[in-house]
Protein backbone atom coordinates (compact mmCIF):
# COMPACT_ATOMS: atom_id res chain seq x y z
CA UNK A 1 0.00 0.00 0.00
CA UNK A 2 2.92 2.47 1.05
CA UNK A 3 4.56 2.26 -2.75
CA UNK A 4 0.83 4.00 -4.02
CA UNK A 5 1.77 6.96 -2.23
CA UNK A 6 5.49 6.65 -2.68
CA UNK A 7 6.68 9.87 -5.10
CA UNK A 8 9.45 7.56 -6.64
CA UNK A 9 7.68 4.55 -7.81
CA UNK A 10 5.23 7.10 -9.50
CA UNK A 11 8.11 8.47 -11.24
CA UNK A 12 9.50 5.38 -12.23
CA UNK A 13 5.55 4.61 -13.72
CA UNK A 14 5.09 7.73 -15.63
CA UNK A 15 8.94 7.38 -17.25
CA UNK A 16 7.83 3.67 -18.23
CA UNK A 17 4.46 5.09 -19.66
CA UNK A 18 6.59 7.45 -22.06
CA UNK A 19 8.70 5.13 -23.29
CA UNK A 20 6.08 2.17 -24.00
CA UNK A 21 4.32 4.95 -25.79
CA UNK A 22 6.89 6.36 -27.71
CA UNK A 23 7.95 2.25 -28.83
CA UNK A 24 4.44 1.69 -29.82
CA UNK A 25 3.70 4.68 -31.93
CA UNK A 26 3.47 4.39 -35.81
CA UNK A 27 6.30 6.17 -36.65
CA UNK A 28 5.56 4.86 -40.52
CA UNK A 29 2.58 6.58 -41.21
CA UNK A 30 3.12 9.94 -39.41
CA UNK A 31 3.73 11.74 -42.60
CA UNK A 32 -0.02 11.09 -43.08
CA UNK A 33 -0.64 13.21 -40.11
CA UNK A 34 0.97 16.34 -41.63
CA UNK A 35 -1.39 18.03 -43.92
CA UNK A 36 -3.73 17.75 -40.42
CA UNK A 37 -0.93 19.23 -37.93
CA UNK A 38 -0.50 22.25 -40.31
CA UNK A 39 -4.08 23.13 -40.60
CA UNK A 40 -4.49 23.20 -37.25
CA UNK A 41 -1.40 25.32 -36.54
CA UNK A 42 -2.86 27.51 -39.36
CA UNK A 43 -6.11 27.68 -37.87
CA UNK A 44 -4.62 28.21 -34.17
CA UNK A 45 -3.05 31.57 -35.78
CA UNK A 46 -5.56 32.75 -37.49
CA UNK A 47 -7.95 32.15 -34.67
CA UNK A 48 -5.61 34.41 -32.34
CA UNK A 49 -5.18 37.36 -34.81
CA UNK A 50 -9.15 37.38 -35.73
CA UNK A 51 -10.17 37.29 -31.70
CA UNK A 52 -7.34 39.51 -30.02
CA UNK A 53 -7.79 43.00 -30.51
CA UNK A 54 -4.24 43.48 -28.71
CA UNK A 55 -2.53 41.83 -31.82
CA UNK A 56 -0.33 43.92 -33.30
CA UNK A 57 -1.55 43.53 -36.58
CA UNK A 58 -4.86 44.12 -36.17
CA UNK A 59 -3.63 47.45 -34.15
CA UNK A 60 -1.43 48.63 -36.63
CA UNK A 61 -4.45 47.85 -39.17
CA UNK A 62 -6.82 50.15 -37.46
CA UNK A 63 -4.45 52.81 -36.57
CA UNK A 64 -3.60 52.77 -40.68
CA UNK A 65 -7.19 53.29 -41.09
CA UNK A 66 -7.82 55.45 -38.54
CA UNK A 67 -4.51 58.01 -39.59
CA UNK A 68 -6.26 57.73 -43.19
CA UNK A 69 -9.86 59.23 -42.34
CA UNK A 70 -7.92 62.11 -40.68
CA UNK A 71 -6.71 63.09 -43.66
CA UNK A 72 -8.90 62.61 -45.85
CA UNK A 73 -11.05 64.46 -43.17
CA UNK A 74 -13.45 61.24 -43.34
CA UNK A 75 -14.60 61.65 -39.50
CA UNK A 76 -17.63 59.22 -39.82
CA UNK A 77 -15.07 56.22 -40.90
CA UNK A 78 -12.71 57.83 -37.85
CA UNK A 79 -15.61 57.58 -35.64
CA UNK A 80 -16.26 54.13 -36.73
CA UNK A 81 -12.81 53.02 -36.15
CA UNK A 82 -12.66 54.61 -32.32
CA UNK A 83 -15.70 52.95 -31.31
CA UNK A 84 -14.35 49.88 -32.60
CA UNK A 85 -11.38 49.50 -30.34
CA UNK A 86 -13.52 51.50 -27.53
CA UNK A 87 -15.63 48.19 -27.83
CA UNK A 88 -12.97 46.33 -26.33
CA UNK A 89 -11.16 49.53 -24.39
CA UNK A 90 -14.14 51.16 -22.85
CA UNK A 91 -12.01 53.13 -20.78
CA UNK A 92 -8.67 53.71 -22.78
CA UNK A 93 -8.37 57.75 -22.06
CA UNK A 94 -6.07 57.99 -25.37
CA UNK A 95 -8.96 56.98 -27.47
CA UNK A 96 -11.73 58.80 -25.57
CA UNK A 97 -9.71 61.63 -25.95
CA UNK A 98 -9.49 61.12 -29.78
CA UNK A 99 -13.09 60.46 -30.09
CA UNK A 100 -14.22 63.68 -28.54
CA UNK A 101 -11.88 65.49 -31.29
CA UNK A 102 -13.69 63.27 -33.87
CA UNK A 103 -16.96 64.56 -32.70
CA UNK A 104 -15.90 68.11 -32.21
CA UNK A 105 -15.23 67.53 -35.89
CA UNK A 106 -18.45 66.55 -36.67
CA UNK A 107 -19.80 69.65 -34.97
CA UNK A 108 -21.11 67.30 -31.78
CA UNK A 109 -19.78 70.09 -29.66
CA UNK A 110 -21.58 69.24 -26.40
CA UNK A 111 -20.95 65.64 -26.76
CA UNK A 112 -17.23 66.52 -27.17
CA UNK A 113 -17.43 68.55 -24.30
CA UNK A 114 -18.94 65.88 -22.25
CA UNK A 115 -16.33 63.13 -22.72
CA UNK A 116 -13.55 66.15 -22.30
CA UNK A 117 -15.17 66.89 -18.71
CA UNK A 118 -15.41 63.21 -17.93
CA UNK A 119 -11.78 62.61 -18.83
CA UNK A 120 -10.68 65.70 -17.35
CA UNK A 121 -12.72 65.61 -13.83
CA UNK A 122 -12.58 61.55 -13.40
CA UNK A 123 -9.68 60.08 -14.97
CA UNK A 124 -7.25 63.71 -14.81
CA UNK A 125 -6.38 63.68 -18.11
CA UNK A 126 -4.01 66.11 -18.71
CA UNK A 127 -4.42 66.73 -22.58
CA UNK A 128 -8.49 66.79 -22.34
CA UNK A 129 -8.09 69.49 -19.44
CA UNK A 130 -6.12 72.00 -21.72
CA UNK A 131 -8.64 71.33 -24.42
CA UNK A 132 -11.36 72.52 -21.89
CA UNK A 133 -9.72 75.49 -20.92
CA UNK A 134 -8.80 76.84 -24.29
CA UNK A 135 -12.31 75.89 -25.37
CA UNK A 136 -14.55 76.83 -22.50
CA UNK A 137 -12.50 79.95 -20.63
CA UNK A 138 -9.35 81.45 -22.72
CA UNK A 139 -10.64 84.60 -23.72
CA UNK A 140 -13.55 85.49 -21.31
CA UNK A 141 -13.77 88.03 -18.60
CA UNK A 142 -13.91 86.69 -15.23
CA UNK A 143 -17.58 88.29 -14.83
CA UNK A 144 -18.59 86.07 -17.87
CA UNK A 145 -18.28 82.67 -15.91
CA UNK A 146 -20.92 81.79 -13.25
CA UNK A 147 -19.72 79.89 -10.13
CA UNK A 148 -20.20 76.62 -11.44
CA UNK A 149 -17.90 77.78 -14.43
CA UNK A 150 -15.25 79.71 -12.17
CA UNK A 151 -15.36 76.32 -9.51
CA UNK A 152 -14.67 73.51 -12.74
CA UNK A 153 -11.98 76.75 -14.54
CA UNK A 154 -10.09 75.97 -10.91
CA UNK A 155 -10.15 72.44 -10.86
CA UNK A 156 -8.63 72.62 -14.35
CA UNK A 157 -5.52 74.93 -13.57
CA UNK A 158 -4.79 73.09 -10.58
CA UNK A 159 -4.60 69.84 -12.42
CA UNK A 160 -2.62 71.18 -15.10
CA UNK A 161 -0.37 73.47 -12.95
CA UNK A 162 0.57 70.19 -11.10
CA UNK A 163 1.25 67.95 -13.69
CA UNK A 164 3.15 70.14 -15.76
CA UNK A 165 4.94 72.75 -13.56
CA UNK A 166 7.12 74.12 -15.71
CA UNK A 167 3.80 75.36 -18.21
CA UNK A 168 4.19 78.90 -16.73
CA UNK A 169 1.40 80.42 -19.04
CA UNK A 170 -0.94 78.17 -16.82
CA UNK A 171 0.83 78.86 -13.66
CA UNK A 172 0.10 82.87 -14.08
CA UNK A 173 -3.57 81.81 -15.09
CA UNK A 174 -4.02 79.93 -11.99
CA UNK A 175 -2.29 82.96 -9.56
CA UNK A 176 -4.76 84.96 -11.66
CA UNK A 177 -7.28 82.75 -10.79
CA UNK A 178 -6.54 82.46 -7.03
CA UNK A 179 -6.10 86.09 -6.48
CA UNK A 180 -9.73 86.82 -8.02
CA UNK A 181 -11.09 84.12 -6.23
CA UNK A 182 -9.98 85.59 -2.98
CA UNK A 183 -7.46 82.79 -2.27
CA UNK A 184 -4.41 85.89 -1.54
CA UNK A 185 -2.46 83.34 0.50
CA UNK A 186 -2.70 80.72 -1.92
CA UNK A 187 -1.86 82.30 -5.00
CA UNK A 188 1.83 83.77 -3.10
CA UNK A 189 3.54 80.63 -3.51
CA UNK A 190 2.72 80.73 -7.29
CA UNK A 191 3.85 84.56 -7.72
CA UNK A 192 6.85 83.79 -6.10
CA UNK A 193 7.32 80.88 -8.43
CA UNK A 194 6.30 83.33 -11.57
CA UNK A 195 8.90 86.29 -9.91
CA UNK A 196 11.66 84.29 -11.58
CA UNK A 197 11.14 85.15 -14.49
CA UNK A 198 8.40 87.81 -14.10
CA UNK A 199 10.18 90.09 -11.81
CA UNK A 200 7.05 92.15 -11.16
CA UNK A 201 4.99 89.56 -10.10
CA UNK A 202 7.35 89.64 -6.54
CA UNK A 203 5.42 92.94 -5.88
CA UNK A 204 2.21 91.47 -6.52
CA UNK A 205 3.04 89.27 -4.15
CA UNK A 206 4.73 91.70 -1.67
CA UNK A 207 1.03 93.13 -2.07
CA UNK A 208 -1.00 90.18 -1.24
CA UNK A 209 1.80 89.84 1.66
CA UNK A 210 0.86 93.20 3.35
CA UNK A 211 -2.89 92.93 2.79
CA UNK A 212 -2.82 89.99 4.67
CA UNK A 213 -1.13 91.73 7.60
CA UNK A 214 2.08 90.01 6.68
CA UNK A 215 4.41 93.21 6.97
CA UNK A 216 7.71 92.07 7.29
CA UNK A 217 7.45 89.34 4.89
CA UNK A 218 5.92 92.13 2.01
CA UNK A 219 8.90 94.26 2.64
CA UNK A 220 11.15 91.53 2.04
CA UNK A 221 9.35 90.64 -0.91
CA UNK A 222 9.73 93.84 -2.39
CA UNK A 223 13.41 94.11 -1.31
CA UNK A 224 14.05 91.29 -3.56
CA UNK A 225 12.02 93.05 -6.64
CA UNK A 226 13.53 95.78 -6.28
CA UNK A 227 17.11 94.59 -6.17
CA UNK A 228 16.48 92.52 -9.16
CA UNK A 229 14.49 95.02 -11.00
CA UNK A 230 17.68 97.62 -10.10
CA UNK A 231 20.61 95.33 -11.72
CA UNK A 232 18.18 95.06 -15.09
CA UNK A 233 17.87 99.16 -15.10
CA UNK A 234 21.42 98.99 -14.41
CA UNK A 235 22.02 96.92 -17.69
CA UNK A 236 19.47 98.69 -19.64
CA UNK A 237 19.05 102.35 -18.56
CA UNK A 238 17.12 103.83 -21.36
CA UNK A 239 14.28 101.17 -20.82
CA UNK A 240 11.36 102.83 -19.55
CA UNK A 241 9.66 100.31 -17.86
CA UNK A 242 12.61 99.09 -15.63
CA UNK A 243 12.53 102.36 -14.25
CA UNK A 244 8.94 102.39 -13.89
CA UNK A 245 9.26 98.53 -12.26
CA UNK A 246 12.35 100.32 -10.10
CA UNK A 247 9.67 103.51 -8.87
CA UNK A 248 6.53 101.01 -8.00
CA UNK A 249 8.74 99.16 -5.77
CA UNK A 250 10.15 102.19 -3.97
CA UNK A 251 6.87 103.92 -3.65
CA UNK A 252 5.92 100.04 -2.51
CA UNK A 253 8.67 100.91 0.31
CA UNK A 254 7.57 104.48 1.03
CA UNK A 255 10.48 105.28 -0.41
CA UNK A 256 9.34 108.16 -2.59
CA UNK A 257 12.04 110.45 -2.75
CA UNK A 258 13.93 107.72 -4.54
CA UNK A 259 11.19 106.98 -6.64
CA UNK A 260 11.07 110.35 -8.02
CA UNK A 261 14.95 110.71 -8.49
CA UNK A 262 14.81 107.35 -10.55
CA UNK A 263 11.74 108.86 -12.58
CA UNK A 264 13.73 112.20 -13.37
CA UNK A 265 16.35 110.42 -14.58
CA UNK A 266 15.07 108.10 -16.64
CA UNK A 267 12.84 110.99 -17.98
CA UNK A 268 16.08 112.70 -19.02
CA UNK A 269 17.61 109.63 -20.81
CA UNK A 270 14.60 107.71 -22.50
CA UNK A 271 14.44 108.78 -26.13
CA UNK A 272 10.56 108.21 -27.56
CA UNK A 273 7.93 110.39 -27.12
CA UNK A 274 5.33 107.36 -26.02
CA UNK A 275 7.75 106.29 -23.37
CA UNK A 276 8.53 109.93 -22.14
CA UNK A 277 4.78 110.38 -21.45
CA UNK A 278 4.51 106.99 -19.58
CA UNK A 279 7.39 107.56 -17.13
CA UNK A 280 5.24 111.00 -16.85
CA UNK A 281 2.71 109.93 -15.80
CA UNK A 282 4.12 107.64 -13.12
CA UNK A 283 5.95 110.65 -11.62
CA UNK A 284 2.55 112.20 -11.04
CA UNK A 285 1.08 109.42 -9.48
CA UNK A 286 4.17 108.84 -7.65
CA UNK A 287 4.24 112.72 -6.45
CA UNK A 288 0.67 112.23 -5.34
CA UNK A 289 1.23 108.90 -3.56
CA UNK A 290 4.16 111.21 -1.74
CA UNK A 291 1.75 113.43 -1.20
CA UNK A 292 -0.95 111.34 0.61
CA UNK A 293 1.92 110.37 2.95
CA UNK A 294 2.21 113.28 3.93
CA UNK A 295 -1.26 114.37 4.75
CA UNK A 296 -1.60 111.02 7.12
CA UNK A 297 -0.09 113.37 9.91
CA UNK A 298 -3.30 114.40 11.71
CA UNK A 299 -1.91 118.16 12.80
CA UNK A 300 -0.18 119.83 9.34
CA UNK A 301 0.81 123.09 9.68
CA UNK A 302 1.31 125.98 7.01
CA UNK A 303 4.73 125.28 6.64
CA UNK A 304 3.54 121.39 5.43
CA UNK A 305 0.52 122.84 3.18
CA UNK A 306 3.35 124.72 1.51
CA UNK A 307 5.37 121.74 1.10
CA UNK A 308 2.42 119.99 -0.08
CA UNK A 309 1.55 122.91 -2.71
CA UNK A 310 5.13 122.80 -4.25
CA UNK A 311 5.01 119.27 -4.80
CA UNK A 312 1.79 119.41 -6.11
CA UNK A 313 3.06 122.57 -8.72
CA UNK A 314 5.94 119.85 -9.91
CA UNK A 315 3.83 117.03 -10.19
CA UNK A 316 1.48 119.74 -12.90
CA UNK A 317 4.35 119.94 -14.53
CA UNK A 318 5.20 116.70 -15.20
CA UNK A 319 1.80 115.41 -16.09
CA UNK A 320 -0.65 118.34 -16.34
CA UNK A 321 -3.65 115.73 -17.49
CA UNK A 322 -3.07 112.85 -14.99
CA UNK A 323 -6.31 112.41 -13.00
CA UNK A 324 -5.06 111.66 -9.80
CA UNK A 325 -2.81 114.75 -10.19
CA UNK A 326 -5.75 117.28 -10.79
CA UNK A 327 -8.20 116.14 -8.34
CA UNK A 328 -5.39 116.08 -5.76
CA UNK A 329 -4.49 119.58 -6.82
CA UNK A 330 -7.88 120.85 -7.18
CA UNK A 331 -8.48 119.14 -3.47
CA UNK A 332 -5.42 120.76 -1.61
CA UNK A 333 -6.03 123.81 -3.57
CA UNK A 334 -9.53 124.31 -2.60
CA UNK A 335 -8.24 122.89 1.42
CA UNK A 336 -6.13 125.98 1.99
CA UNK A 337 -8.44 128.86 1.10
CA UNK A 338 -8.81 129.59 4.86
CA UNK A 339 -5.20 129.60 5.05
CA UNK A 340 -4.26 132.99 5.53
CA UNK A 341 -0.30 132.64 5.37
CA UNK A 342 1.04 134.83 2.71
CA UNK A 343 3.40 132.28 0.81
CA UNK A 344 0.50 129.44 0.84
CA UNK A 345 -1.22 132.10 -0.43
CA UNK A 346 1.07 133.54 -2.84
CA UNK A 347 1.82 129.85 -4.05
CA UNK A 348 -1.68 129.06 -4.38
CA UNK A 349 -2.45 131.84 -6.77
CA UNK A 350 0.58 131.16 -8.43
CA UNK A 351 -0.56 127.38 -8.74
CA UNK A 352 -4.15 129.20 -10.58
CA UNK A 353 -2.48 130.88 -12.49
CA UNK A 354 -0.02 129.27 -13.78
CA UNK A 355 -1.80 126.11 -14.71
CA UNK A 356 -3.31 125.44 -18.29
CA UNK A 357 -6.75 127.64 -18.78
CA UNK A 358 -8.46 123.89 -18.78
CA UNK A 359 -7.06 122.93 -15.50
CA UNK A 360 -8.17 126.64 -13.69
CA UNK A 361 -11.85 126.04 -15.09
CA UNK A 362 -11.43 122.44 -13.62
CA UNK A 363 -10.46 124.15 -10.31
CA UNK A 364 -13.07 126.57 -10.48
CA UNK A 365 -15.57 124.13 -11.25
CA UNK A 366 -14.97 121.73 -8.75
CA UNK A 367 -14.90 124.34 -5.99
CA UNK A 368 -18.78 125.67 -7.01
CA UNK A 369 -19.02 122.14 -7.82
CA UNK A 370 -18.41 121.32 -3.84
CA UNK A 371 -20.58 124.61 -2.39
CA UNK A 372 -23.26 123.43 -4.35
CA UNK A 373 -23.40 125.99 -6.67
CA UNK A 374 -24.37 123.50 -9.64
CA UNK A 375 -24.76 126.52 -12.54
CA UNK A 376 -21.17 127.38 -12.32
CA UNK A 377 -19.79 124.27 -11.95
CA UNK A 378 -21.46 123.07 -14.89
CA UNK A 379 -20.15 126.09 -16.96
CA UNK A 380 -16.60 125.85 -15.83
CA UNK A 381 -16.14 122.28 -16.01
CA UNK A 382 -18.07 122.16 -19.67
CA UNK A 383 -15.04 124.60 -20.90
CA UNK A 384 -12.58 122.54 -18.80
CA UNK A 385 -13.70 119.45 -21.16
CA UNK A 386 -13.64 121.98 -24.31
CA UNK A 387 -10.10 122.59 -23.52
CA UNK A 388 -8.81 119.14 -22.19
CA UNK A 389 -11.33 116.69 -23.43
CA UNK A 390 -9.22 113.62 -22.53
CA UNK A 391 -9.19 114.31 -18.82
CA UNK A 392 -11.12 111.86 -17.30
CA UNK A 393 -11.02 113.56 -13.79
CA UNK A 394 -12.74 116.81 -15.40
CA UNK A 395 -15.22 114.72 -17.48
CA UNK A 396 -16.30 112.39 -13.94
CA UNK A 397 -16.77 116.01 -12.31
CA UNK A 398 -19.12 117.04 -15.10
CA UNK A 399 -21.10 113.89 -15.12
CA UNK A 400 -21.59 114.94 -11.21
CA UNK A 401 -22.55 118.23 -11.58
CA UNK A 402 -25.21 117.26 -14.31
CA UNK A 403 -26.48 114.57 -12.25
CA UNK A 404 -27.23 116.83 -9.05
CA UNK A 405 -29.00 119.63 -11.12
CA UNK A 406 -32.91 119.86 -10.56
CA UNK A 407 -33.30 119.01 -14.63
CA UNK A 408 -30.31 116.37 -15.36
CA UNK A 409 -29.80 114.71 -18.66
CA UNK A 410 -29.10 111.55 -17.17
CA UNK A 411 -28.08 110.29 -20.79
CA UNK A 412 -25.51 112.73 -21.04
CA UNK A 413 -24.09 112.28 -17.78
CA UNK A 414 -23.60 108.80 -18.16
CA UNK A 415 -21.51 108.84 -21.29
CA UNK A 416 -19.31 111.41 -19.81
CA UNK A 417 -19.40 108.81 -16.83
CA UNK A 418 -18.20 106.30 -18.96
CA UNK A 419 -15.86 107.86 -21.14
CA UNK A 420 -13.92 109.08 -17.89
CA UNK A 421 -13.83 105.38 -17.08
CA UNK A 422 -12.23 104.67 -20.63
CA UNK A 423 -9.89 107.08 -20.57
CA UNK A 424 -8.30 106.46 -17.30
CA UNK A 425 -5.57 103.98 -17.19
CA UNK A 426 -6.55 102.94 -13.66
CA UNK A 427 -10.03 104.33 -12.77
CA UNK A 428 -10.30 105.09 -9.42
CA UNK A 429 -13.89 103.75 -7.18
CA UNK A 430 -14.79 107.10 -7.34
CA UNK A 431 -15.03 106.65 -10.71
CA UNK A 432 -17.48 104.06 -10.46
CA UNK A 433 -19.25 105.08 -8.01
CA UNK A 434 -20.27 108.25 -10.27
CA UNK A 435 -21.61 106.31 -12.93
CA UNK A 436 -23.44 103.66 -10.33
CA UNK A 437 -25.54 106.79 -9.01
CA UNK A 438 -26.29 107.78 -12.60
CA UNK A 439 -27.50 104.42 -13.71
CA UNK A 440 -29.44 103.92 -10.08
CA UNK A 441 -30.98 107.20 -11.49
CA UNK A 442 -32.21 106.14 -14.09
CA UNK A 443 -33.68 102.82 -12.54
CA UNK A 444 -31.12 100.44 -14.08
CA UNK A 445 -30.74 98.42 -11.02
CA UNK A 446 -28.87 95.36 -12.29
CA UNK A 447 -25.86 97.34 -14.44
CA UNK A 448 -25.72 99.89 -11.31
CA UNK A 449 -24.96 97.05 -9.10
CA UNK A 450 -21.31 96.35 -10.16
CA UNK A 451 -19.66 100.08 -10.29
CA UNK A 452 -21.65 100.67 -6.84
CA UNK A 453 -20.16 97.65 -5.00
CA UNK A 454 -16.43 98.86 -6.35
CA UNK A 455 -17.64 102.32 -4.35
CA UNK A 456 -17.43 100.25 -1.26
CA UNK A 457 -14.07 100.45 -1.06
CA UNK A 458 -13.93 103.52 0.08
CA UNK A 459 -14.82 104.87 3.20
CA UNK A 460 -16.27 107.87 2.24
CA UNK A 461 -18.46 106.52 -0.27
CA UNK A 462 -19.60 103.56 1.58
CA UNK A 463 -22.64 105.07 3.10
CA UNK A 464 -24.27 106.43 -0.22
CA UNK A 465 -22.82 103.58 -2.24
CA UNK A 466 -25.02 100.76 0.46
CA UNK A 467 -27.97 103.61 0.19
CA UNK A 468 -28.34 102.95 -3.56
CA UNK A 469 -27.32 99.32 -3.22
CA UNK A 470 -30.39 98.76 -1.04
CA UNK A 471 -32.57 100.69 -3.47
CA UNK A 472 -31.52 98.84 -6.18
CA UNK A 473 -31.66 95.49 -5.06
CA UNK A 474 -35.18 96.50 -3.73
CA UNK A 475 -36.10 97.09 -6.90
CA UNK A 476 -35.20 93.97 -8.12
CA UNK A 477 -37.08 92.02 -5.50
CA UNK A 478 -34.35 90.86 -3.67
CA UNK A 479 -35.57 91.59 -0.14
CA UNK A 480 -33.06 90.34 2.62
CA UNK A 481 -29.65 91.95 0.07
CA UNK A 482 -31.63 95.65 0.74
CA UNK A 483 -31.73 94.75 4.12
CA UNK A 484 -28.02 94.13 4.58
CA UNK A 485 -26.91 96.86 2.42
CA UNK A 486 -29.72 99.47 4.73
CA UNK A 487 -27.90 98.14 8.13
CA UNK A 488 -24.51 98.64 6.43
CA UNK A 489 -25.58 102.19 5.11
CA UNK A 490 -26.49 102.95 9.00
CA UNK A 491 -23.11 102.21 10.33
CA UNK A 492 -21.15 104.22 7.33
CA UNK A 493 -22.83 107.19 7.11
CA UNK A 494 -20.64 108.49 10.17
CA UNK A 495 -17.72 108.12 7.91
CA UNK A 496 -18.74 109.55 4.97
CA UNK A 497 -18.86 113.03 5.71
CA UNK A 498 -18.79 114.14 1.81
CA UNK A 499 -21.83 113.91 -0.12
CA UNK A 500 -20.11 113.44 -3.04
CA UNK A 501 -15.89 113.11 -3.62
CA UNK A 502 -15.74 112.96 -6.68
CA UNK A 503 -12.12 115.36 -6.47
CA UNK A 504 -10.57 112.78 -3.83
CA UNK A 505 -7.15 110.74 -5.32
Amino acid sequence: MLRYINPLAWMRWFAEFVYLWTVSAPWRDAPKAIPFIVLMALLTIAGFISFSDASQWRGRLLDTQLSKAWERDDFATAELVLRRKLSTRPDDSKLLHQLALTRDAQEKHDEATSIMRQLAEQKKHVVSAEWLLRDQYVGKSWGELDDEKKAEFGRLLKLISEEKPKDFGVKQLYADYLIASDRMSSAVPLLEQLAEYQPMRGLQAAAILRQLGNFSQADLMAEKTLEKVSEMLTEDPTNADLALAVARNQVFLKRYGDAVKVLDGSIKRIKTNADKLKVNQAMGDAIVAWVVFIEQVPQKSSKDQLRVLKMLDAALRYAPNNPRVLTIVADKVLATNDNDNEEVKSLRQSLLKGTSPGISHFLLGTSALMQDDLEAATMHLKIAVELMPRSAAILNNLAVAITMRPDPNLDQALKLSATAIEQSPRPTPHFFETRGQILFRMKKYQAAIPDLERALAVPALAANAHESLAECYAGLGQSEMAKEHRLAAQQSSEQDSQPNDATQP
